[in-house]
């Protein structure tokens, strides 16, 4: 176990920047992504045939529906990764902020 631990502050917050970067394309493309699912799905493509309205009812009803509550847990989960970025910018910058809060309180004599 190491006594301290040292973050260079400047390729931390440009890892931030990038990971803001990465998290908003992953969000901007899930909601296309998500857009065209839920087209797909009020379209139901499966047919009014037997086959397709048991899919239907099986994936598209209920409370809440299967396909929603999957699509609404994956929507969470890249809304949050899309957030991390963000969080980390703003940590980095609590941490810089104390290191020179601190260094200023016990300036060497």
């Amino acid at each position: 176990m190491t006594d301290s631990t040292a973050v260079n502050p400047k390729q931390a917050l440009g890892a931030a920047t990038q990971l803001t970067t990465a998290g908003e394309s992953m969000l901007k493309q899930w909601r296309g992504l998500r857009a065209r699912i839920d087209a797909l799905n009020g379209g139901q493509p499966w047919g009014n045939d037997e086959p397709g309205k048991n899919f239907n009812k099986y994936y598209l009803e209920g409370n809440p529906p299967p396909c929603t509550s999957v699509l609404d847990g994956g929507e969470s989960l890249v809304v949050a990764l899309s957030k991390l970025g963000e969080q980390v910018k703003e940590g980095v910058q609590g941490v810089v902020d104390i290191d020179e809060l601190t260094a200023e309180w016990f300036k060497k004599k």
